[in-house]
Order: C-alpha cells, then sequence, then structure tokens
C-alpha cells in the first residue's frame, strides 16, 4: 500500500454536506470544515484547491446537490486529482450511483478519499469495501424513509396540519387552523355562486368584479384557484391526505395523486367553514360536468378518449416561451381563401410591449416571434410519428387508455350511486317538511316555500341520474378493447389524417418550450403517474423541412410558399 503522505503533491478539494438546514446540523457542518483543517495537518503534501458545501440537502440523488454536481463538473476539467470526504455516507447513499460517480471521476484521474472508512478508491480493495459501505448507508436510508412514514401515517391519524397555512379561509395558529372571517365571506361566496349554477370563470369574473382578495391578499384569481377550492374538503372540517407521495427513496420523485377515492379522511378538530350538505351538492355538480369519454352517435356507441373535459386551449396549457412566461392565443385576420389562422404570443412581450415602443434591455421583456397554431398541429404529428415507432412506448400509452377505460365504468357506476343516494335524502327532507307542517311547527307560506326548493332539488339530480342511466349498456359492460385504442392512436400520427385528438396531447405533453422562432423542445410521458418533471433524457432530434410541410398543407388545402417558411428543428425528451 502506497504511502499518501509522502507520494507527491496533490491537488486537493474538500467535500462536506449536511440533510437538514436545522441550526444543530448547520454548525455541525462548520466542524466538519474545521475537521478537514485538522486532518491536512497529516498531509504535508496536499495542496487545497477548493471547498465544496451542500447545506440542507438530502444525499439520496446527486443531481439535486448543486455544490456535489459543480464539483464533479471541475473534476472534469483536472482542477484537482483528489477529493476528500468524510465518509461514505456524505459522498452517496445510493450503492449504484456511488460506484458509477467514483468510476467516472477515476476516469478523469480523481481519486475520492473516505476518510472515516479508510477508503482510497484508486486501490486494490478500494472499490470492494466502497461498494460495501455504500450498501449499508443506502440501507440506512431506507430504513430512515420507512420510520418517516410510519411518523407521518401517526400524524395523519391525529389531524396534524401540513404546509405553511396559506390557505384562503383559515390563519394557522400554532398546530390548529382559526377562521378568517373576511377570507371565509370569499370561500362562502365561492360555493353560493357555484351551487346557484355560475361556472368557475363566471365565479372568477365575479371575484374581480366585488375585488375579493385570495389568500394572498391580491385581487387575483383564476378558474384553477377557485376549483381548487371547491374540492377541498378542508372547508366541511375533514383533513385529506395522501393527495402526493414520493415514488421511492433514493428517487424521491413527486407523484401527485388525482384518485379522490384513494385519499384518507381525517376529521378535523377546527371549525368548518361551509356545511357538508352543500359541499357534497357542490361535488356533485362538479361531477355532472364530466364529460364521459362514451358518447352515442347516431345511435352507436363511440370513444371520447381521456373522459374529463379540461377548459382552455390544449396549447395555452402546454406552451412556454424560452423567457420563462406562458403563451397566449391570438385569432388573426382571416385571408382571402376564408383561412382564420392562429397563433400563440407570449405573455411577457404582450404585457411589456413591443420593440418599437419598449427598450430591449427592460426587464422581463422578450422579444420571441408569434407561433403559427398550423406548424404546432404539423410538429405534434411528427412528434408522436417518431415516438411511436417504438413498440414499447405506443404499448405504455394503449395500457394508460386501457386502465382509464375501465377506471370510467366505475366512475360511471359511482356518479349514478351518488346521485341516487342524493334523492333519497331529499325525499326523506320533504317528508320531514310535510311532518313539520301538519305537526304546526311552520307556517303554510314557510311550507310552501320550503318545498319549492327541495322539489327543485330532486328534480335537479333526478334528471341528472337520468343522464347516466340512458348511457350505452355496451359502453358499461364491454370497455373498449386494445386494437381499438391502438387503431386510434395510429390514426392520430397518420400522414393521411387531417384531424387531431386534444386530449392525447393534453395526456402525453408535459410541455413545449420555445427555444427560439425555428427550436422547440417537447417534453413528453408515457407513465400511468402524473409526471410533470422535465428533468428527461433526450430521446431523438429531428427537422421538419419545408416539403413535408408543404405536403402537411397541401392535404389541408391551404397554401404555403418557401419564403415563408424555415425548417423546424425539434428536440424530443423522455
Amino acid at each position: 500500500m502506497k504511502n499518501h503522505q509522502t507520494v507527491g503533491n496533490r491537488k486537493v478539494v474538500f467535500y462536506g454536506r449536511v440533510s437538514t438546514e436545522h441550526e444543530e446540523q448547520t454548525y455541525a457542518l462548520g466542524n466538519q470544515m474545521q475537521w478537514y483543517e485538522e486532518l491536512k495537518k497529516n498531509y504535508p503534501n496536499w495542496i487545497i484547491i477548493e471547498r465544496y458545501v451542500d447545506d440542507g440537502i438530502t444525499g439520496t440523488q446527486a443531481k439535486k446537490r448543486p455544490e456535489f454536481m459543480r464539483m464533479i463538473d471541475d473534476a472534469k476539467m483536472g482542477k484537482f486529482d483528489l477529493i476528500v470526504t468524510r465518509e461514505v455516507a456524505r459522498f452517496a447513499r445510493n450503492t449504484v450511483e456511488c460506484l458509477e460517480i467514483t468510476r467516472q471521476l477515476k476516469n478523469y484521474g480523481v481519486e475520492v478519499f473516505f476518510v472515516q472508512d479508510g477508503i482510497w478508491t484508486t486501490e486494490s480493495e478500494g472499490e470492494m469495501i466502497l461498494t460495501i459501505r455504500a450498501m449499508v448507508a443506502q440501507e440506512e436510508s431506507r430504513k430512515m424513509s420507512e420510520r418517516i412514514k410510519a411518523g407521518q401515517a401517526i400524524s395523519r391519524k391525529n389531524g396534524v396540519l401540513y404546509g405553511n397555512g396559506n390557505l384562503l379561509g383559515y390563519d394557522r395558529v400554532g398546530d390548529t387552523y382559526v377562521i378568517n372571517q373576511e377570507q371565509a365571506e370569499t370561500v362562502r361566496m365561492i360555493f353560493d355562486l357555484y351551487e346557484s349554477g355560475l361556472g368557475v370563470q363566471a365565479i372568477r369574473n365575479e371575484l374581480i368584479k366585488r375585488e375579493r382578495k385570495n389568500s394572498s391578499g391580491l385581487i387575483k384569481w383564476d378558474s384553477t384557484r377557485i376549483l381548487r377550492c371547491l374540492k377541498n374538503t378542508i372547508y366541511k372540517g375533514v383533513m385529506a391526505y395522501n393527495k402526493s407521495h414520493r415514488n421511492n427513496f433514493l428517487e424521491q420523485k413527486v407523484i401527485v395523486n388525482h384518485d379522490e377515492t384513494t385519499y384518507e379522511y381525517v376529521a378535523a378538530t377546527f371549525e368548518p367553514i361551509i356545511s357538508e350538505e352543500q359541499w357534497e351538492h357542490c361535488k356533485l355538480i362538479r361531477e355532472s360536468k364530466r364529460n364521459l369519454r362514451i358518447v352515442n352517435v347516431d345511435g352507436k356507441a363511440k370513444m371520447q378518449f381521456l373522459g374529463v373535459h379540461k377548459s382552455g386551449n390544449v396549447w395555452t396549457k402546454k406552451l412556454r416561451c424560452r423567457c420563462g412566461s406562458s403563451m397566449r392565443m391570438d385569432k388573426w385576420r382571416p385571408k382571402l381563401n376564408g383561412e382564420r389562422p392562429v397563433g400563440y404570443k407570449c405573455y411577457n412581450q404582450l404585457n411589456k410591449g413591443v420593440n418599437k415602443i419598449v427598450n430591449r434591455e427592460s426587464e422581463g421583456f422578450c422579444d420571441m416571434r408569434a407561433i403559427c397554431g398550423w406548424k404546432l398541429e404539423m410538429m405534434v404529428k411528427a412528434v408522436f410519428r417518431k415516438v411511436w415507432k417504438d413498440s414499447e412506448l405506443l404499448e405504455d400509452a394503449i395500457k394508460i387508455f386501457m386502465a382509464e377505460t375501465v377506471m370510467e365504468q366505475q366512475d360511471i357506476e359511482r356518479i349514478r350511486n351518488e346521485y341516487r343516494l342524493e334523492i333519497k335524502k331529499i325525499s326523506e327532507k320533504a317528508e320531514r317538511l310535510i311532518e313539520m307542517r301538519l305537526n304546526g311547527e311552520i307556517d303554510r307560506d314557510t311550507y310552501l316555500r320550503l318545498k319549492a326548493n327541495v322539489n327543485a332539488d330532486k328534480e335537479y339530480a333526478e334528471q341528472k341520474l337520468l343522464g347516466y342511466e340512458n348511457l350505452p349498456r355496451v359502453a358499461q359492460s364491454h370497455p373498449f378493447s386494445k386494437e381499438q385504442i391502438k387503431k386510434h392512436l395510429l390514426e392520430f400520427i397518420s400522414t393521411n389524417s387531417t384531424n387531431y385528438d386534444e386530449n392525447i396531447i393534453d395526456k402525453f405533453v408535459t410541455q413545449i418550450r420555445v427555444e427560439s422562432e425555428t427550436e422547440f423542445s417537447w417534453y413528453l410521458s408515457f407513465n400511468v403517474e402524473v409526471d410533470v418533471n422535465l428533468e428527461k433524457k433526450l430521446y431523438c432530434a429531428f427537422t421538419i423541412p419545408f416539403k413535408d410541410a408543404l405536403r402537411y398543407r397541401n392535404k389541408r388545402k391551404q397554401l404555403l410558399r418557401q419564403n415563408q417558411y424555415k425548417e423546424l428543428k425539434l428536440y424530443v425528451y423522455i
């Protein structure tokens, strides 16, 4: 074994990390750095180049540690030849990743010294010992993850509050919520307006008109914020848990759970803002607005993918400008042939002004040109043609649709049962009104007014139930086959097809980043779970030349001159 104290001058860096931002841990990090300085006295041949410190960051994934990643980049550039770290657990808790990184560093001519473990990675037994130590560290992470989950389960059972308390209608005081009367009035207003028949967009406009403030104290509302309020069980006095989870203790990716039936519900100890009856009634209204994927066309059952109608233009939801802003759809002037083209423009430019009246150096200014709508439609077909050549990815898409088709049948029956229960409750309420009138508890005018309200509620519920009862029987008993779904997906990408299914775009396209007028990054997801993570690998890159664009336009009987088109370059990430 070589003597590392006399082997010659070494260009050395220190790496330290603590896993929380608690004060005592931050203090421990200072001790780590001091400990490294003391260690250096034993190695006179060390020349300290840099110190890399990740403060308050988990060790299960290297890519989430910015200083660690900076150190790897510097190693690649040959800035040093030795990394000194206290122990394997400070370096990585993922066995595979630990070994891959140390091997990668070895290729760069960089050795790692794990001081307390006594491991030098270039020595003959170094990798074997490192493997064992890293496995132990990974197992400790797994056990810690299980302990945390067990603690969270107990917390949920006890109704512990999560989050920072920025919840419309409540102020967080210690470990509980106290009603904020002014904000609570806004919450009641949202539920009352929705129950009266207004949609979320109309409610948004009404709140702005009445100058009602959101939880941040701003008169700023959108449909998502209002719908989130309508779905939040906390307003009826029930805490909902299991809305999201981590996929595993190593990758730590957040998976959003959209299936409300799998939430864990616990009665809250604080005062509700609205009644349970009103909350449930609003839920029935929400459910009734679902756009079921199985529809009756000319007496035949037809499939409409993805079931739930999502408001808004699909492209405005997916497009992001290179400046980070969302984009808005604009309808352009009709052409001589009657075509009414649309384009998508960066909101920053719309809000800040155009080149003629705004200095280019102004903060937040963006000079991205508008994107033609037909180009997006052409691109999405080209992207999925490339992707679905991969039979595994096509199979993944089919599996998602198969699973959702079966789920739709369950949803239909669940909604039917909810309306039947609602009708039963309304009937019981009508009977109680009759008893109260016969017993002289209410006068004739009050009875007639309440009876009219009850009859209206019952008629509404019966009409909605009738709509669900009349759905085609074939849809109830025979989910669509794998072959039918595959045919639909392949028709979507056909060069002969002039239509496109927005639901497919909505489902599989996570985001489209407009890098320039001619370059676009498409982020796709084929996971059963909702995936909004943009940290994906480049799957392919290709261009759409003029001849392909001309063919696309000709199919639609639309003109395209060569000087009107610049070759598009697409990057697809999965």
